[in-house]
C-alpha cells in the first residue's frame, strides 16, 4: 500500500492506499488505524481504489484540536475527500467506525453510493445495554485514567476483551495489533469517540438510504444487538443483511475470509447490475 499525509483541519491525516478505479474509503473501529481495516480487507483493492485514513486520534493521525464526536470525525473525511478531489465515492465503517461512515453518508448524500456498516454502532439501541452501561462507568473522569494504564498492560488487555467483550477466538497477529494501536491512540480522543459513539447516532442516515447498502454483524456478537437490527432493516430491499453465524465481536482469519467474500460480491455486483441497466436501456430504443 502507498501511504501519504493530507493536512486536515490543520493537523496531518495520515493515509494508504491501493487500487485503482471508483474510490472506497475506509473507516476504521475504535482504538484501531489504516492497516488493521485495510490489510485486513485489502482485496477489496480489486474493484476499488482504496483510500483508507487514520482517523484523528489514532494510527498515525494526531488528535483534532476539537472535541472527536461521530460528527466532527466525519467532518474532518469530508475535507479530506475535498482535499483529494474525490466527488463520488463508496464508503464502508467498521464498529465505532461506521458510525462515522453513516455520518458522513449523510453529510454527502447522493455522492455516495455504495454503502457497507461492519459491526454498525450506530444508534444506542442497537448496542446492548451491558455494554452501554460499561462506557458510560469506565469512561468516567475519575476512573479513565486507571482504565488507561490498565488498558496498556497487554496482559489485562487481551483478558478483558476475552471475558469481557467476550471476542472468541481471536489470532494472534489480530491481538498484537489491537494492542498495538490501543498503545498509539491518545487517550483523550478515544474517550471523546467513545462516549459519543455508544450514546449518539443516526440510525436514520441507514434507514432513510436508498442505494445499495451492505450491513455485516456476527451472530454471537456481545455489542450489537442483532435481533434488533434484523428487525429495522427487514423491510428495507436496498439493505442486504450478513450475519457471521460462526462469529463473536472479534475476528479471525476464517472470519475475515468469509466476510471478505461478501464484500467483494457486494462491491463487483455494481458493473453486472450497470449491464443489465445498459441491456434494459437498449432494449427500450430497439423495441
Amino acid at each position: 500500500m502507498n501511504e501519504f499525509s493530507v493536512d486536515v483541519g490543520g493537523q496531518p491525516m495520515r493515509c494508504l492506499s491501493a487500487g485503482a478505479g471508483r474510490t472506497l474509503l475506509l473507516c476504521h473501529g475504535f482504538l484501531s488505524s489504516a492497516e488493521e481495516f485495510g490489510g485486513r480487507f485489502r482485496a477489496l483493492a480489486a474493484h476499488r481504489r482504496l483510500i483508507i485514513p487514520d482517523l484523528p486520534g489514532n494510527g498515525g493521525s494526531p488528535a483534532m484540536a476539537s472535541r472527536h464526536t461521530v460528527d466532527s470525525m466525519a467532518a474532518s473525511l469530508e475535507e479530506l475527500l475535498g482535499r483529494l478531489g474525490v466527488v463520488e465515492l463508496d464508503v464502508a465503517g467498521l464498529c465505532l467506525g461506521a458510525s462515522v461512515a453513516s455520518a458522513l453518508a449523510r453529510r454527502c448524500g447522493e455522492r455516495i453510493d455504495r454503502l457497507v456498516l461492519h459491526t454498525p454502532l450506530i444508534a444506542p439501541g442497537l448496542i446492548r445495554r451491558r455494554y452501554r452501561g460499561q462506557v458510560r462507568v469506565l469512561t468516567t473522569r475519575p476512573l479513565w485514567g486507571g482504565v488507561v494504564a490498565l488498558s496498556r498492560n497487554r496482559r489485562v488487555s487481551d483478558l478483558y476483551k476475552r471475558y469481557v467483550i467476550a471476542e472468541g477466538d481471536v489470532d494472534t497477529r489480530t491481538a498484537e495489533a489491537n494492542f498495538a494501536n490501543q498503545l498509539r491512540a491518545d487517550p483523550a480522543a478515544a474517550r471523546e469517540w467513545l462516549r459519543d459513539g455508544v450514546q449518539n447516532g443516526d440510525l436514520g442516515a441507514l434507514l432513510e438510504r436508498t442505494g445499495p447498502t451492505l450491513v455485516i454483524v456476527a451472530a454471537h456478537d456481545q455489542v450489537v444487538h442483532v435481533d434488533e437490527l434484523r428487525r429495522l432493516i427487514a423491510a428495507r430491499p436496498n439493505i442486504s443483511l450478513y450475519v457471521d453465524d460462526e462469529q463473536g465481536h472479534g475476528w479471525n482469519q476464517a472470519a475475515v475470509e468469509r466476510q471478505l467474500e461478501v464484500m467483494l460480491n457486494f462491491f463487483a455486483a455494481e458493473g453486472a447490475e450497470a449491464a443489465e441497466a445498459a441491456e434494459d436501456r437498449q432494449a427500450t430504443l430497439s423495441a
